[in-house]
């Protein structure tokens, strides 16, 4: 279980509803990179590494942790054969495509199916297997890479003085059994969104609460400052939207939320 299936639990779901009232946001945005295939999921995950590793580039300072695909492949030491050639693989990708992409800044097929591959390496983590078909790739998905970081607008994800990919919240990440945000640039929490629809869903406000919420409980590595903004960027839009925590935060209710809260996940993790 982790904080997304936490939050799907009905009470929890209810209770979140109640203490936040949620008005979607009117957005609007023509869609620059429509999906050129129906690997979904796939593109969705490859492109997360993808645009760490740009920012990443962007942030020379920035603040990173190991890669969800390495925890994957630790999960197979028990699998001495398959669990050797992985992580040769994992090496070969770490010491060619992203340490070229992270010292030139040079685009390469190699990069874009890399990012496929370790992609498909989170699958282990998520459902406790090795996706067959490890290397296997369409051109087409290489193209869908390629449409949504040539539309990625730089000025968003340039941080002043604080930049941190997939930051955890101490002790607090434990209470959901893990979790990790995507990044946080600046004051800024942001969650990234490959999708179709140009939506700001309650379930994403939801999680990215659910993060703020860990936050508040611990801290985040390094950071010096308080998150004063939570987000969605739309990655097939280019389009970042943000709220203030403001907007939640001065809610009378909400230090007794995260009491209820931390609770509530204790005893659900704990069982």
């Amino acid at each position: 279980m982790s904080l997304t299936s936490f939050l799907k639990i009905p009470t929890v779901r209810a209770k979140f509803t109640e203490t936040f009232p949620f008005q979607v946001p009117k957005l609007s945005g023509e869609l620059l990179a429509p999906s050129q295939t129906k690997n979904y999921s796939l593109i969705g995950t490859a492109f997360d590494y993808l645009l760490r590793f740009h920012i990443e580039r962007l942030n020379p300072n920035t603040l990173k942790r190991s890669w969800v695909a390495e925890s994957g492949v630790s999960l197979i030491e028990d699998q001495p054969k398959e669990y050797r050639k992985l992580n040769a693989l994992l090496t070969a990708i770490k010491d060619g495509p992203y340490s070229d992409f992270i010292k030139t800044g040079k685009l390469t097929e190699s990069l874009f199916s890399s990012t496929l591959v370790l992609a498909k390496l989170d699958m282990i983590v998520r459902i406790g297997r090795v996706e067959p078909n490890l290397m296997d790739y369409l051109n087409e998905d290489v193209l869908d890479l390629k449409n949504l970081l040539s539309i990625v607008d730089n000025s968003l994800f340039k941080s002043k003085k604080f930049c941190s990919l997939n930051p955890i919240f101490d002790d607090a990440s434990l209470l959901v059994n893990g979790a990790d945000a995507d990044m946080i640039i600046d004051n800024t929490l942001i969650d990234i969104k490959t999708t179709k629809d140009l939506k700001f869903q309650k379930d994403y406000y939801h999680q990215l609460i659910g993060y703020y919420i860990l936050s508040k409980i611990g801290n985040v590595e390094g950071m010096q400052e308080d998150i004063e903004k939570i987000g969605i960027y739309f990655s097939r839009y280019g389009v970042l939207h943000t709220i203030p925590v403001a907007q939640f935060e001065d809610n009378p209710k909400f230090d007794s939320f995260v009491k209820w809260f931390e609770k509530e996940a204790e005893l659900v993790f704990s069982s």
